[in-house]
């Protein structure tokens, strides 16, 4: 009678010690993946006297504080490059162009962007990530990944991209 008290025992602390391993893994997937899908506000516009063509700029990014570092416009060929950084040296360009890009088709993977958008998504391409889509004009948002190209979901680069204005 007394071992089976024992086992009896044994086998509830085994059952609530992996309750509580498998709720403590289930939060801190929770909160990793919340916080890995964060935006951050970007506010941005250029300077009218910037800007020899209209165009869109985002309004979220996937990282806290970042910046513009530079911001370039080509007259003759209508193409903008605007580049993003922040203090951890995570850094995105975005490319405004009124010619289509040119990715290898085998890494294109089509996705929706808002409601009657889409654009091409490529998640490696030479170690980039990348989301490219037309809204009068040619958009690329382009991740320089600093540990691997996951950094930023593709979720995310969506989410940007709906936020141009």
């Amino acid at each position: 009678m007394i071992n089976k008290i024992g086992l009896l025992n044994v086998t509830k602390r085994k059952i609530i010690v992996s309750v509580i391993l498998l709720a403590s893994i289930g939060a801190i997937m929770f909160v990793w993946s919340e916080l890995r899908g964060r935006m951050y506000d970007l506010d941005y516009t250029p300077k009218a006297s910037q800007m020899s063509f209209e165009f869109k700029t985002p309004t979220k990014v996937p990282f806290s504080e970042m910046k513009v570092t530079d911001f370039s416009v080509g007259e003759v060929q209508q193409e903008a490059e605007i580049s993003l950084l922040n203090a951890d040296i995570n850094m995105m360009d975005i490319r405004i162009s009124s010619s289509k890009p040119e990715y290898e088709a085998d890494k294109i993977e089509r996705v929706k962007i808002g409601h009657d958008m889409y654009g091409d998504f490529i998640s490696d391409d030479s170690g980039r990530r990348i989301l490219a889509w037309k809204d009068v004009k040619y958009y690329e948002l382009i991740y320089y990944p600093k540990l691997s190209p996951k950094e930023v979901s593709k979720t995310q680069l969506i989410q940007m991209a709906e936020s141009f204005q």
